[in-house]
């Protein structure tokens, strides 16, 4: 599944004249779905047999090509008019800027827009702002004359199309209000027709002032965002969990949810412990090109200002309008480093290696489209190295999408930090922040029975292991606990872990960070093989380990 975001900013001035224009584009990468390098793998098989008196060599042989090609779905956009102009109290003007915003997708699935109000800096305010008497900013709405002033957007096809989306009644050729809230404004379903030029429409805006209306600037935007496939239920972001969690009522139920800093989708479900979960591993890009900086508006940031006082816990934080944003240092292996399997190895190499005893710098590794489908013993998974691949052996997207590797993290990148060695050495202390989405965080893993282990609460009560947590010590599982682990709904991957120059016990071990530390030098984590499971174990925390975040 593909997001893309698209922004328009319109911009009127009272009594003044004003030929600003802004509109940008920004595109997220594709969901689920990697767009691979086209890869060809090659098969030649010959035969040859040989007799004690005289070599006979036969002409028998097959030769087998496979091409391979990702999904890819884009979303562009061309400033036609500008989103700007000067208008007198008492006056209705159309027509306002004109943007032809162009989708290109290279499947047959169709895809989904919406719209919402993006004024100010904030998602979901859809007024015209002054920028020096806020009080007196501009409403959306319909009006063409009157005492209150109000503005609107409006969507069309391109002529000549052949291949147009369909436009939302509200916004088909007509002006609407800007919605506050992610709105469906054009689609396209199942077609494999616009490949050649895409599809098109335009957006275009009005604005009414009334005869008492403020002299001054006033600016607005909207966002515009592409989901692909078509998306079929109501608009989910993991950064909004506090608005749609009571949507999870059953113990096991799931939706899907979108991580607003890089459009990646990911399955959450309510547990039995009572709390929702990440059923699938973080696959955020730290520093990617595709991702969004950090801050406290999208990811487990904290805004008080006494957690960045002890010097070097959170150190290149900038704070800005009570903003705070992540600096990451440089690392040596970044997340726009995949890592390969070449020749089958089950370890395959890090290059150049993932540092030991490094507790000061923040490390990720991309673990390149790789997924761990259970094998349903306790020996090993099966893994396979692209989607097409998992899906080829008979199971279904989705159970492939589940069993995605996603991405490989230090303690230190885990906490949002660019050193955590000073982070307490005491036992069972938390970090306050985390690179979880914002309304989510690491999980806790006390070693303490009964009382803050949400790792061994979870899986207590979901009849995975049949006692509590001990310490660093492993539970065992419940009867049938261990391939239920890696079932529907939890689907833990084993995807191993980073240490030195390589990934080590892939498909074998599964290893997930927590909040706490232990000491200095380790950190909690959940921790499975065979037929041991540790929600306590004791970790270093330079180890390159798996995450799932629980919502606050």
């Amino acid at each position: 599944m593909s997001y893309r975001t698209v922004k328009s900013q319109i911009k009127v001035e009272g009594n003044k004249a004003n030929n600003y224009t802004d509109f940008f584009y920004k595109a997220f990468r594709n969901i689920l779905i990697f767009i691979l390098p086209l890869t060809i793998i090659s098969a030649l098989v010959l035969g040859f047999s040989m007799s004690h008196s005289s070599a006979t060599v036969s002409n028998s042989g097959t030769d087998q090509i496979q091409f391979y090609l990702s999904t890819s779905c884009t979303m562009s956009s061309v400033v036609n008019t500008a989103h700007a102009k000067e208008i007198s109290n008492g006056t209705y003007h159309s027509g306002v800027g004109k943007t032809t915003v162009t989708t290109l997708c290279n499947d047959g699935n169709g895809y989904s827009i919406y719209a919402n109000g993006y004024s100010n800096n904030e998602e979901g305010n859809n007024k015209l702002i002054n920028s020096e008497y806020p009080e007196f900013s501009i409403n959306t709405g319909l009006n063409t004359n009157g005492s209150t002033s109000a503005w609107a957007m409006k969507l069309n096809n391109v002529e000549n199309d052949p291949t147009p989306p369909v436009i939302e009644q509200n916004y088909n050729n007509i002006y609407g209000i800007v919605p506050t809230f992610w709105t469906k404004v054009a689609s396209r379903t199942a077609s494999t027709t616009d490949m050649d030029e895409g599809s098109s429409f335009t957006t275009t805006y009005a604005v009414y002032a009334s005869s008492n209306q403020h002299a001054g600037t006033y600016v607005g935007q909207v966002m515009y965002l592409l989901t692909h496939p078509a998306y079929p239920e109501s608009l989910h972001f993991m950064q909004d969990v506090a608005d749609w969690k009571d949507e999870l009522t059953e113990v096991n139920s799931s939706l899907r949810a979108i991580d607003k800093r890089d459009g990646k989708l990911y399955w959450v479900t309510k547990l039995a412990d009572g709390n929702i979960w990440m059923t699938q591993n973080l696959d955020l890009d730290i520093g990617g090109t595709n991702t969004a900086p950090l801050n406290s508006n999208n990811t487990d940031i904290s805004t008080d200002p006494s957690v960045y006082v002890s010097s070097g816990v959170y150190s290149d934080y900038t704070v800005n309008d009570g903003v705070y944003t992540w600096n990451p240092v440089s690392t040596v292996i970044t997340s726009n480093t995949k890592i390969t399997y070449p020749n089958n190895t089950n370890s395959p190499t890090v290059s150049p290696a993932w540092p030991t005893n490094n507790y000061t710098t923040p490390y990720s590794a991309e673990g390149g489209d790789t997924y761990y489908y259970t094998s349903g013993n306790n020996n090993n998974d099966t893994r396979y190295t692209s989607l097409q691949a998992c899906k080829d052996a008979s199971h279904t997207e989705d159970e492939c999408k589940r069993y995605f590797a996603g991405n490989y993290y230090n303690w230190s990148a885990a906490i949002a930090s660019n050193n955590s060695t000073n982070l307490g050495s005491d036992p069972e202390t938390i970090a306050t922040n985390s690179i979880c989405p914002k309304g989510w965080r690491l999980p806790n893993a006390s070693p303490v029975d009964n009382i803050n282990n949400e790792f061994g609460r979870m899986l207590y009560y979901s009849g995975i292991t049949a006692s509590l947590s001990n310490g660093n010590e492993s539970v065992g599982y419940a009867s049938g606990g261990f391939d239920k682990l890696r079932y529907e709904p939890y689907y833990f991957v084993r995807s191993g872990g980073i240490s030195g120059n390589s990934i080590g016990n892939t498909g074998v071990n599964g290893d997930y960070w927590s909040n706490m530390v232990v000491d200095g030098n380790y950190a909690k984590s959940l921790a499975f093989y065979g037929t041991n499971i540790f929600p306590s174990r004791n970790g270093y925390r330079y180890l390159g380990r798996s995450i799932r975040c629980v919502a606050r």
